[in-house]
């Protein structure tokens, strides 16, 4: 029988299921945010930001954690060396 002679041509109950799911999971994403909740996270985010801006030890800190990870990095090599020797 030839798919354009088939009686029933209607969707399946699971594949309706499916797609309303999916309908409404899309619709959820694309609402936009709730700005009731955002006030005080929006608070909070602007003081981290100042306090990562007025940093006075910011670029210290960046050169001690530059040399930390030199000294672990040539640490392992000098490890890798020896473990092969």
């Amino acid at each position: 029988m030839a798919l354009s002679q088939t009686p029933d041509r209607g969707l399946h109950p699971e594949s309706v299921t499916k797609l309303t799911l999916a309908q409404v999971t899309l619709e959820a994403l694309l609402r936009p945010n709730c700005t009731a909740a955002e006030g005080p996270l929006q608070v909070a985010r602007d003081e981290r930001k100042e306090e990562l801006e007025h940093d006075p030890l910011g670029s210290a800190r960046g050169i001690v954690n530059g040399l930390r990870l030199s000294v672990t990095l040539w640490s392992f090599i000098v490890l890798i060396i020896l473990l092969m020797w």
